[in-house]
Order: C-alpha cells, then structure tokens, then sequence
C-alpha cells in the first residue's frame, strides 16, 4: 500500500484514542510510526537485498512486538511526565505494535505480498483485495482524517479506522466470489485451468484481471501458456484473453537451483512469463533466445510478472509516464545447452533489473544457494 494511506491509517488510529496525550507531536508521531516497516528499502541497495528485505522481516509477526518497543522507545512525547494526559509506556508500546500490525494488514490485502512469517518462512501472504494504490481507501479515509482532526471528533476517526478494515475485507471477498465464478466459466469453456489468479486491476473493485496457466503437453519440459485476461466489476470477460509463454517447471526448477537470484525472483513472481531479450539489454554480441517446439532455447531471456500491470489504456499511459517507466521487476538470464540438466539448458549469466527502485545488479556470474531458509534469506543479504 501506498505510503499516504498507511500515514493517514496511523493518524486517524490516534485520533479514535479515548483520552489521547496532548502534544503537538503525537499524531505525527503516530502517522511515521503506521508508516515506518517501509523503512526496510534504504536498507537494500542492490535488487536482491530488495526481494529479501521489503515487507520482509519489519513486516512479520515474530518482530511485531519488536518493532512497536522500538517505536514506543523513541515516541517519548506520548509517555514523558510533563505530557498532559500521558499515556504509560507500557500503553504505548501496545498502540506501536497495534499501528505495526495495522500496517502489515494494508499491505497484505494488496497483490505484492508480504513476508509475514519470516523468520520461519518465506512465504508471501497477498490477499488480493487492493490494487497498490486504491482511491476508494484512501480519499475517505483522508477525509475522515481531515474532519476528525478539525472538529476533534472521535466518532469520525472510529469510522475512518473502521473503513480500513471493512473496505480491504469486501474486496477480498469479492475476489473470492470472482475467483470461484471464473474457475466455473473455464471449466465450462473446457479449459484445463491451473493457478487460477484473481487481481484487482486500478479503480478495483469496478475492473480486475485473472492470471492463469494452461499446460498444454505433458512432462516438466512442457511450455506452459499463461492467459491474462480482463473482467468487469461482475467478474465477468471484459477483453479476450492474451495469451504469454511461461516458464517450463524443469527449467525455473534448474534456475531456481543455480541461482540464489533466480530462487527467489520466482517465489516472488505470481505465473512468470518469458520472452527473448531485446537487442539493447543482452551484453556484448549476444543473441537473443527463441523458442524451438514450443520450448526455449540457449540465449538470453526476460523473466518476468504480469501482476503489475493494468487492463485499462488510461492507466497504461500514465504508468508509462513514471521515471524509468518499463517493466518493474525484471529478471534476465542467459541459457547455454546442458544436456545434464532436467531442461538441458544451464544458467550462464544473470541480471536483476527493478526499473521503479532504479536498483540494476548488472550481469554476473550466478551464485548458487548455500543454506536453507533463514541462513539462506542472511546469507542474500551479503
């Protein structure tokens, strides 16, 4: 979620405080401390570190209570004696880990995921509910702000801080309907449908988009066909679906198993598709790859998620209009012919390119997994 929204969500979770301290100082606080778990991307300065730490472990549930002592430690307004109306530390500490853990909601509800169980697992929980910026939250949500903070009128942030949650919990629902609506109409269509992937597309809930894999042969070396396609407000066809060719399981199994960026690239990525490299992006006088019988060949590839995208012109245009417009989260590869591996392709060369962070790894040599799990996640870090 935007970085406006969790800063008003923390403002107005102050405001619905019954007998709040009075100082200048408090709902400002409250407002950086809603949005402070994003403070995790200063700390990553190359792509990789990027995956690994944002909403990452300032987002989890094991640091929760971590993360509020720290904010209530440097909240002294909030529980320094000459503050009228100071709350105990022990009350502050509690608020700071409730305006965390309302922060980890917001982002959850959305298509990005959020890594909510490390250090014991990298899974990424999304929800689905909201695309990552969603008027419908955040101007009443604003408003409600703005009107509590004028006429000092708890009832007005009550519902505000209501909001937060209801909104998000309706479009999770209605994605649930739709994702159960368009499982039927496939199967109906005789489609083999796997993964099916309901996302809300910008102004959700009135346009959303559905994700979806096909396999149309048998075998790990299969090319699987991912389908994007565009629904209404009902769930129903807005667009025809578009068609993408996805990764075979043999090779993003043999990816994920030369490479520590490749690894975590596709457990961060919902269906990725490939396509050959432009000309401008591969190193030297290399080539890009093709696709032979329906599967890839040696050369160099872009990996990448359909997740980010939108289904709307308008939205296109002005996503094309942000600095370093392109593809947001990229993964290159070169593949070399190895007769040895399951895909019998190999991994020579990798590149990690996020476009919007402007963080670029450049190619290099992979490196491969060393330990599991957490040792893994620290050893990434490096």
């Amino acid at each position: 979620m935007d970085p406006i929204t969790h800063a008003a969500s923390g403002a107005v979770a102050f405001l619905a405080q019954k007998g709040r301290p009075a100082h200048r100082l408090a709902m400002p606080l409250a407002a950086l401390a809603a949005a402070s778990p994003d403070a995790d991307i200063f700390f990553a300065s190359t792509p990789l570190q990027f995956l690994l730490l944002h909403r990452g472990i300032t987002h989890s549930l094991a640091a929760l209570p971590v993360m509020g002592l720290l904010l209530a430690c440097a909240s002294r307004p909030f529980w320094r004696a000459a503050t009228p109306g100071r709350w105990g530390f022990a009350r502050v500490w509690l608020f700071m880990s409730a305006l965390v853990g309302l922060h980890i909601w917001l982002d959850v509800v959305t298509t990005y995921g959020t890594m909510i169980f490390l250090p014991f697992s990298h899974e990424r929980v999304r929800l689905n509910g909201l695309f990552i910026v969603d008027p419908l939250l955040t101007l009443p949500l604003l408003c409600g702000l703005l009107y509590a903070a004028k006429r000092d009128s708890r009832a007005a942030a009550l519902g505000a801080c209501a909001w937060v949650f209801l909104w998000p919990a309706i479009c999770v629902g209605l994605n649930c309907l739709h994702t159960a609506n368009v499982n039927a109409r496939l199967a109906a269509q005789g489609h083999q449908a796997r993964r099916v992937t309901v996302l809300p597309d910008a102004l959700s809930p009135l346009f959303w988009r559905v994700l979806f894999t096909e396999i149309r042969e048998q075998g790990e070396g299969a090319p699987q066909i991912v389908f994007e396609q565009a629904l209404d407000a009902f769930g129903r066809e807005r667009l025809p679906a578009r068609a993408y060719r996805g990764i075979p399981a043999a090779l993003a199994e043999d990816l994920a198993r030369a490479s520590t960026a490749c690894k975590y690239f596709l457990d961060f990525s919902i269906l990725p598709v490939m396509a050959p490299l432009p000309p401008q992006d591969a190193p030297g006088q290399g080539h890009a790859g093709r696709f032979t019988s329906g599967a890839p060949s040696e050369g160099f590839w872009l990996v990448h998620d359909l997740r980010f995208g939108s289904s709307l012109a308008f939205v296109n245009r002005l996503m094309a209009l942000r600095p370093n417009a392109g593809i947001p989260f990229q993964l290159m590869v070169e593949l070399a012919r190895d007769k040895s591996s399951k895909s019998g392709l190999a991994l020579t060369r990798e590149r990690l390119r996020f476009s919007d962070s402007g963080r670029d790894s450049g190619w290099r040599k992979p490196r491969p997994p060393s330990l599991p799990s957490f040792g893994a996640w620290l050893t990434g870090l490096r």
